[in-house]
């Protein structure tokens, strides 16, 4: 085994699907950048955690990449800027998760463990859409499954395909696709392309009959945040998880919340979202950000405004 905190990583990104071919089991890609402090940080806090080791030795055929060896490969795999960051691709090369930047011990088990438990239903969804290649439903339902796992960049393919398709029907189909590619630009602050798409949802949607309400007022509240009209932005939100407190993303939708209260002055009802949020979603995804915006209340810099 490599002393490499404890993952016995290949080198070689080609023999390493090869091996995972014919063992049966899926590629953890991770790329670093040497010198980079942030990279040297994820190695002694989170690989070399026992627990995360033993889970990519034992599920797992590891490789680990140098960007700058590599730019073609990052790119394909995971894009955009920066240089940390991990993916679990197939054998095949395809990405059925992606996680960017740095991630402590624990959340990045669960991403090894989500990948490994979810791929099935991956391999699954993407027969049946290859089988049906006309059929909108099964290549909705493949971006889905990308989606569930983190491969937004393939999930956004698929949705997109679906709406290239240029056909009229499923509404609902075609109404969800909408809204996920809305929350795929917000996310990344593109807020105008945001609302070429939430528009289009409800153009298809008036009435708000079709089952996507909560998800498609998340995004509204959160482009109205990237707009900087806080105030609308936690009126949106407040009115989501009145109606829809069960939802799906009600950690996210409470999160949001917290943040454009606080963006908007209002500190004590952004500490009670926060904290709200702190009880009822433990095992959440947003507890770390949640704890970020908690602590940056309480010891706001000298200099900070919003």
């Amino acid at each position: 085994m490599s002393n490499d905190v404890g993952i016995d990583w290949r080198k070689d990104y080609d023999l390493a699907r090869t091996e995972a071919r014919e063992k049966g089991r899926l590629v953890l890609l991770h790329f670093t950048l040497a010198g980079r402090p942030v990279c040297q940080t994820m190695d002694d806090e989170t690989l070399a955690q026992a627990d995360v080791a033993r889970v990519a030795r034992e599920r797992f055929v590891c490789v680990r990449i140098d960007v700058d060896a590599k730019p073609e490969l990052f790119e394909a795999t995971i894009g955009g800027r920066g240089g940390l960051a991990t993916c679990v691709v197939d054998a095949d090369g395809d990405v059925v998760s992606a996680l960017h930047g740095f991630a402590a011990a624990e959340p990045f088990r669960r991403f090894l463990e989500t990948a490994d438990q979810g791929y099935a239903a991956l391999a699954a969804a993407r027969r049946d859409a290859a089988q049906a290649p006309s059929d909108l439903s099964k290549l909705h339902a493949l971006g889905e499954a990308y989606r569930k796992l983190d491969s937004l960049r393939r999930a956004e393919a698929c949705y997109r395909k679906v709406l290239d398709a240029g056909a009229a029907e499923p509404r609902s189909i075609l109404a969800s696709c909408h809204e996920r590619l809305a929350r795929f630009r917000v996310m990344r602050g593109k807020n105008l392309e945001a609302r070429k798409h939430l528009d289009a949802y409800r153009a298809l949607d008036p009435q708000g009959a079709l089952p996507w309400t909560d998800r498609i007022l998340l995004t509204e509240g959160l482009t109205l945040a990237v707009e900087r009209k806080h105030r609308d932005a936690a009126r949106v939100l407040q009115e989501a998880l009145r109606r829809f407190p069960s939802s799906d993303e009600a950690d996210h939708l409470t999160f949001a919340l917290g943040f454009v209260l606080h963006q908007d002055g209002q500190d004590k009802p952004a500490m009670e979202a926060f904290e709200s949020a702190l009880k009822k979603f433990p095992a959440s995804p947003w507890i770390g950000p949640i704890r970020e915006q908690i602590e940056h209340i309480r010891n706001p810099q000298p200099d900070h405004t919003h």
